[in-house]
């Protein structure tokens, strides 16, 4: 009888993974390098295609109750004019869901609340992993082993897994920073249950609300070195945004400073295979994107499901990976791709920034619409 399978990481891939897997009655337990999980992190956008997911999980109505299901999602320049807009109602009755904006904290007690209990093993760090014909063992710095039937890493970008698995693998730095954080801000009503993405002067501000009265936000700008701010974070950023319409400004200053977090924006290449053996990689350890599609942790979400399925249907642990793996790798390669290329065109500025709004306003509808209908459906 094949060993319970053992997932590296707790965040949404691993969770969602978990969540999957047990709902086909197959066991797992899942290994978490903090000690508590805490409520840290801004905020998420769960785009369509992880509501899909969720749903066929049983849980959309509680992320719903828990976050903000959006009715509008638009990039605007500095005057909040739009330069694309979808439609939300259209997406809605085609794929059953909208995006739904929710602090990531709170998405991942929805998932943890969802598990048998016992299922996270917490202060798990992984030092290193062997593998047999019949399953992997994996040492945890901590002095203790677990042995299980396959080893899913689900450890995020910087994985441990993926590091002794594919140690080859080259970052893609950008030299961009996001600045995220989360502000008591009572938005007017036009900017409720909406997500707005300014492209303006080569920065970018996206925002929407999480809960009513709370906004969560970021910024990105090209800072490729180390910077002080002497006049304070919440200086600078208010500086960067000076001139732009309302509520940009009214966000930045009602952010708390010690709270607004760092992010440095990198990907990777594709690597060949997601899989060695019984050891399968999942989620930004195995594509990580930049954060401009915000699709990040909804491919997690993907890629959880598809493999729950797969382990179900195929008869061995190796196979199951390579059936995910022919399901999600084009789809997960596609948006790692076009989030490079929006990173840039987004922070276009003066000329080449009023040539891309140009074209992007005249783009019909039909092709941003093929565009989304792209990136939320599943085939699996």
């Amino acid at each position: 009888m094949q060993l319970p399978g053992l997932i590296i990481g707790g965040g949404i891939a691993g969770l969602t993974t978990a969540l999957a897997l047990q709902r086909r009655g197959l066991p797992v337990t899942v290994c978490e390098s903090a000690p508590e999980i805490k409520p840290l992190g801004a905020g998420i956008w769960m785009a369509p295609n992880a509501m899909q997911v969720f749903h066929r999980l049983g849980i959309t109505d509680k992320i719903n109750a828990a976050g903000v299901p959006l009715r509008n999602i638009q990039v605007v320049d500095a005057r909040m004019q739009p330069i694309m807009r979808t439609d939300q109602e259209k997406i809605r009755r085609r794929f059953g869901y909208t995006t739904t904006a929710i602090r990531r904290a709170r998405l991942q007690e929805i998932l943890l609340a969802e598990l048998a209990p016992g299922t996270v093993q917490l202060a798990k760090t992984v030092a290193h992993f062997t593998q047999s014909k019949t399953g992997v063992t994996v040492a945890f710095t901590d002095g203790t082993t677990l042995q299980a039937g396959y080893l899913i890493g689900a450890d995020g970008i910087h994985s441990v897994v993926r590091g002794q698995l594919f140690p080859g693998a080259r970052f893609g730095r950008t030299g961009h920073v996001v600045w995220r954080g989360i502000s008591p801000v009572e938005l007017l009503p036009e900017f409720k249950q909406a997500i707005m993405e300014v492209w303006a002067n080569g920065v970018r501000f996206g925002f929407s609300e999480i809960a009513d009265g709370l906004v969560d936000w970021f910024v990105g700008e090209y800072a490729p070195n180390p910077v002080a701010y002497p006049e304070g974070l919440k200086t600078h950023l208010l500086r960067l945004f000076e001139g732009f319409a309302y509520p940009v400004g009214a966000i930045l200053a009602a952010a708390d400073e010690p709270r607004i977090i760092r992010n440095d924006i990198t990907d990777f290449d594709p690597i060949p295979s997601w899989s060695q053996g019984l050891v399968c990689l999942i989620g930004d350890a195995a594509h990580a994107s930049t954060p401009y599609m915000g699709q990040g942790g909804c491919q997690a979400v993907e890629d959880a499901y598809a493999l729950a399925q797969c382990l179900e249907q195929e008869a061995t642990a190796e196979q199951a990976f390579a059936a995910m793996q022919r399901l999600r790798r084009a789809k997960a390669q596609y948006i790692v791709r076009t989030s490079r290329i929006m990173g840039k065109v987004g922070y276009w500025q003066h000329a080449s920034a009023a040539v891309r709004n140009f074209v992007i306003r005249a783009t019909p509808q039909l092709i941003i619409d093929e565009q989304f209908r792209r990136v939320y459906s599943l085939n699996f």
